[in-house]
């Protein structure tokens, strides 16, 4: 046939998934000792780990342009200092820490409280259930490094023990403690005293330290952008102490709110209160300039025509007064701006100009900002320096229009002024008495006017400031999740299943990937692009002289009598014998084995067959056959025997024939390319139905390619879990290059108790369907050794 059969020329590109887990399977104990170890360190792991509770709560904040929380419209009409909150900045005075050191000295949290527990050595003891509290002052370096034991004895006394169980006296509640952990005092609940003489650990923490910790550990999000709605969450191993830490900085944020609003409602009234005072000063004296003129004048009425333009000029004075007014508030304003002060100015309330008026509310809502950014950031932040630069345009931007509202305003005084001297001109005409009086009432009326706008304001400032209400309201109190949170059991005995799966098969992909050994067919036909011919099984310990009972049931004696079979189908059709070539990569992977059994099975047929020892170099046939080696090939080679000299029968079967290697010669590959062994060759095709030439490993030498030629078929063998990776490359470029004919590959020494050496399917040729070969030892049903 000059085809082989498709059978081994395809290569199997599919991926096979029955041999993907048998690869696994093999190594089933490996993965039931993995998940144990997994999952009893998964148990362990959560059962000594201390659980951890979210607590969160929800604040809403009035924001005007995401929208404000309702309520009464005429609250809202008094409320001269609400302002506007952006919300993006009170997620930030939230966390700042400022507001968490108020908390953090309020509930004392610089000292935890431990109690034995079942499980692991201490549990913290729930906020407000602990049967004592301390009270500490300055503490050495030591305190937070060693815990404080405290053993509750009664209601009058407590032992101090150190970690060791030391006692260190015994004290009074209340009692100023001075030892190597500082000064402290210790007081009891007596409502949470109880009669088993608790032990309870005490442990201090640096004060920065909490403050850093709360601040990391306290997460504040909006809920959705479109609203502003805080969420504000806490991770903690003591929900109570939780709960009670975000109800005080709710408080504490509460209180800051409502403690800005009243200094700025309590400036603007100080402000107005002493205007009063001044402008009070100035009416009672005018007041009693018009009682003692109408005394010592004696008048009590005036005319008709002064009384008119008495009137005009009161009108006229009152709108000078108020032009006046407002250049003083504007004077205020610009004094304000130069002083250094933050918060609202005094003096804004009376501005009328809407525009101003919008700066100086935008000027405070920034200084306001500047405050809470002083106090959470680090001199040259970048949202400080950003909010320095936003209040440098905005003071620039009033002062610009102060300057233009001062010169309306000295433009408009001076129109007045001019119409009071045309006033004045026309009093001129009445009497003198009522001229002098008119002018004295005019005093009057001015200052009267200006008491009056003081008060109202005045007025307004005390009503707002007694109804100031905060711009947030809580809308969930703090709440805990029913279970903790970390460590999740789910996700924990999920990762102990991966791993305890993943370790052993990274094991065995790292075994695979160091192991340099070939271990399936699979890697042989897809490195060497060869199908394999034939498949022997690892042979018998018990073996002598490697030579199989071939009439046996055995399953290897099988193999060989379908490798014998199998042979009818490649070769050369025209000659009557078949050439058989047989070699490998190195030394020691079964060539002589092979050679011996395939031959003798063969001449079970009643072929006659005869084996060349060609490896000249390290023959073993003729020592497995017990056949003298005193003349051979070699003799052959150099003339000194002819053919028939060294055919040698032997005692395995009748026609079975050897030719020894002879002395070894010192120049092996020049001996076999003299041309002799060809010309022994064509002698002995006359007289035998198949040669078999047993050749070195054409990996180390030459020699099997040289004798290539005159071989009609190449048995090329690799041995399992022997042969080098490496060699396969080798075996793929021989086949490229043709240097073989009819190349073929047996795979020797398969051991099939390793089920994932890579071939699926029983035995490889069907023979897995109940056969019981005779000579194979019953196995048990479960292999102790193996398990």
């Amino acid at each position: 046939m000059n085809n082989e059969l498709n059978l081994w020329e395809e290569k199997e590109d599919n991926f096979d998934i029955r041999v993907f887990f048998m690869k696994y399977l093999r190594y089933w104990y490996w993965f039931v000792i993995s998940l144990g170890i997994t999952g009893i360190v998964a148990f362990l792991y959560l059962r000594y780990t201390t659980p951890i509770y979210q607590v969160s709560t929800l604040l809403l904040i009035k924001d005007e342009k995401k929208g404000g929380m309702g309520g009464n419209d005429v609250l809202k009409d008094l409320e001269l200092f609400s302002g506007n909150k952006i919300v993006e900045n009170e997620v930030e005075v939230l966390k700042s820490r400022t507001l968490i050191e108020k908390v953090v000295n309020e509930l004392n949290l610089t000292v935890s409280y431990f109690q034995e527990g079942a499980i692991r050595d201490y549990d913290e003891i729930a906020y407000g259930i602990s049967p004592i509290w301390v009270q500490h002052g300055n503490l050495n370096s030591i305190a937070y490094e060693e815990p404080l034991f405290v053993k509750v004895l009664n209601k009058q006394k407590y032992e101090l023990l150190n970690e060791y169980g030391q006692s260190k006296g015994v004290f009074a509640y209340s009692q100023n403690i001075k030892s190597e952990f500082g000064l402290f005092r210790i007081f009891l609940h007596d409502s949470l005293y109880r009669t088993d003489n608790d032990l309870i650990k005490v442990t201090f923490a640096p004060k920065e330290g909490v403050i850093q910790q709360y601040q990391g550990r306290l997460n504040v999000e909006l809920l959705n952008q479109k609203s502003s709605v805080l969420k504000l969450s806490l991770e903690t191993s003591v929900p109570s102490k939780g709960k009670t830490f975000l109800s005080n900085l709710l408080e504490a944020y509460t209180f800051s709110a409502l403690s800005d609003k009243n200094r700025e409602a309590s400036n603007t009234i100080q402000f107005i209160d002493e205007r009063l005072k001044l402008i009070t000063n100035e009416l009672g004296d005018v007041e009693k300039d018009v009682e003692v003129y109408k005394s010592s004048q004696g008048i009590t009425d005036l005319s008709a025509e002064a009384n008119l333009f008495l009137e005009k000029v009161k009108e006229n004075d009152s709108k000078m007064n108020e032009v006046d007014i407002q250049l003083k508030v504007l004077d205020g304003v610009e004094a304000y701006l130069k002083s250094s002060q933050t918060g609202v100015a005094p003096a804004t309330l009376m501005v009328s100009d809407p525009v101003l008026t919008g700066l100086l509310g935008k000027l405070n809502d920034l200084d306001i900002q500047k405050e809470k950014y002083a106090r959470t950031t680090q001199a040259g932040n970048p949202l400080l320096e950003t909010v320095n630069t936003q209040i440098a345009n905005v003071k620039g931007a009033i002062r610009e229009n102060i300057a233009n509202q001062k010169q309306g305003l000295v433009v408009t005084r001076t129109s007045l002024k001019n119409l009071n001297n045309r006033f004045e001109s026309s009093i001129r005409t009445i009497p003198k008495k009522e001229r002098e009086f008119v002018n004295i009432k005019r005093q009057q009326g001015i200052k009267e006017s200006l008491y009056l706008l003081l008060l109202q304001k005045r007025e307004e400032t005390a009503i707002s400031y007694a109804s100031t209400v905060t711009d947030s309201r809580v809308v969930d109190d703090p709440y805990s999740t029913p279970g903790p949170i970390k460590p999740s059991k789910n996700t924990i005995y999920l990762i102990a299943l991966l791993l305890g799966i993943a370790l052993p098969v990274s094991i065995i992909n790292g075994k695979d990937m160091l192991y340099n050994k070939v271990q399936s067919r699979k890697e042989i036909e897809e490195i060497s692009g060869i199908s394999i011919f034939g498949e022997i099984s690892k042979k018998p310990k018990d073996l002598q002289d490697n030579l199989l009972d071939l009439k046996s049931k055995s399953f290897i004696a099988e193999q060989f009598r379908i490798l014998r079979t199998n042979l009818q189908y490649i070769g050369s059709a025209v000659e009557r014998s078949k050439t058989i070539l047989l070699t490998s990569s190195i030394s020691g992977e079964g060539k002589s084995f092979v050679s011996i059994n395939l031959a003798a099975s063969i001449a079970l047929l009643d072929k006659k067959v005869v084996i060349i020892e060609l490896d000249l170099r390290k023959p073993k046939i003729s020592k497995y056959l017990g056949i003298p080696e005193d003349r051979g090939v070699s003799n052959y080679m150099i003339g000194q025997v002819n053919e028939v000299d060294i055919i040698k029968p032997t005692k395995v079967n009748e026609n079975l024939f050897v030719i020894p290697c002879g002395p070894i010669p010192p120049n092996p590959a020049e001996l076999l390319s003299n041309g002799k062994v060809e010309e022994l060759i064509k002698v002995l095709r006359h007289t035998f139905d198949y040669i078999i030439l047993d050749t070195p490993p054409v990996g180390l030498v030459t020699d099997a390619t040289i004798l290539s030629s005159y071989a009609d078929v190449c048995f090329y063998l690799v041995r399992h879990e022997y042969t080098p990776k490496n060699y396969l490359n080798m075996l793929a470029d021989l086949k490229r290059s043709n240097k073989f004919k009819s190349l073929n590959i047996i795979f020797n020494g398969v051991d099939y108790s390793n089920s994932g050496y890579g071939y699926g399917y029983g035995y490889g040729y069907g023979y897995g369907y109940g056969y019981a070969y005779g000579e194979e030892k019953k196995k048990s049903w479960f292999n102790f050794k193996k398990a």
